[in-house]
C-alpha cells in the first residue's frame, strides 16, 4: 500500500510540474509583402495576364484594384498601369507595351474607311446621317459614342484626330469604359466609337482612316511607387506574356 501511495504522489507532482512549466512559443511566420496594382479602365484587358504572372511569383500578395477603389494600408507597394500620350521620364515608369486608337462601328455597316475630314465631321457633329458619307450606306442618323473627358482613351483621341473637347457633338452618347463602348457598338448597326486595338475583336469593324496626320499609338506604362527586385520580375512576365 506504501508503494502505490509513493507512486500516486510522484505521478501528482510530475503532473503540477507540467501544467506549471512556460509554454514553448510557436514560431511565427512573415506576412507577405502586399502590392496594390491599379489598373485604368483603358487597360484591363491586361487583367488575365497579371494575374497568370502574379500566380508565378508567391513571394507578393498582389492586390488588383480598379481605378476608383481606395488604397490598403497595409501595402508597401503599389502599381499603376496606364494609357498615356507619352511614357514619363521616371526610374519608376516602365514601358510595358503601346496600343493604338482605333474607330470602329458595327460590322454589318458597309463603311471600311473614312478620311480624316470626314471622322471629324461625324465626331462634331457636322455629319449626321450616313448616306450623306456615302449614298451605299443607311438612310438614317449617326449615333456617336464618346467617353467621359476624363478618360485617358479620349485625351488620346482627341491628340490624334485633331479635335478638341469643346468642338465635340453635344448629341454624342457616353460609354463609360471600352468594355461598354465595344458591347453598344457590337448591338448598334448605325453606332460609331472609339476602342483600342486591344480592346479591338470580331464583334466591331476596325475603320481605315485615310490622310491621318498624326501618331495614334500610344505608350502604355507601369509606374511604381518604389523598386522592388519581385514587382521587377513581375512586370517582365507581363511583357513576355504579351509579345507572345
Amino acid at each position: 500500500m506504501r508503494v502505490y501511495k509513493v507512486t500516486l504522489v510522484g505521478l501528482v507532482l510530475l503532473l503540477i510540474s507540467a501544467c506549471s512549466a512556460e509554454p514553448t512559443a510557436l514560431p511565427t511566420s512573415t506576412p507577405i509583402p502586399v502590392v496594390q496594382v491599379r489598373l485604368d479602365p483603358v487597360v484591363e484587358w491586361l487583367s488575365p495576364v497579371i494575374q497568370t504572372c502574379s500566380q508565378n511569383i508567391p513571394e507578393r500578395n498582389w492586390l488588383v484594384l480598379s481605378t476608383d477603389a481606395q488604397l490598403e494600408d497595409s501595402a508597401e507597394t503599389s502599381v499603376h498601369f496606364y494609357w498615356d500620350l507619352e511614357a514619363p521620364f521616371s526610374q519608376n515608369a516602365y514601358l510595358i507595351t503601346s496600343d493604338t486608337v482605333e474607330v470602329v462601328t458595327h460590322p454589318s455597316l458597309p463603311l471600311r474607311d473614312l478620311t480624316l475630314s470626314d471622322l471629324q465631321a461625324i465626331f462634331t457633329g457636322n455629319l449626321s446621317r450616313w448616306d450623306e458619307i456615302d449614298e451605299n450606306l443607311p438612310s438614317a442618323e449617326i449615333q456617336v459614342w464618346l467617353y467621359p473627358q476624363s478618360s485617358s482613351i479620349m485625351e488620346n483621341f482627341l491628340h490624334w484626330s485633331g479635335l478638341s473637347p469643346q468642338s465635340l457633338s453635344p448629341l454624342a452618347f457616353l460609354a463609360p469604359d471600352p468594355l461598354q463602348m465595344r458591347n453598344t457598338i457590337a448591338e448598334n448597326s448605325l453606332a460609331i466609337g472609339i476602342l483600342t486595338k486591344r480592346w479591338a475583336n470580331e464583334q466591331v469593324n476596325l475603320v481605315k482612316i485615310e490622310n491621318e496626320q498624326m501618331v495614334r499609338e500610344f505608350p502604355l506604362v507601369a509606374e511604381l511607387n518604389k523598386n522592388d527586385p519581385y514587382v521587377q520580375e513581375w512586370l517582365s512576365c507581363i511583357q513576355n506574356q504579351i509579345r507572345h
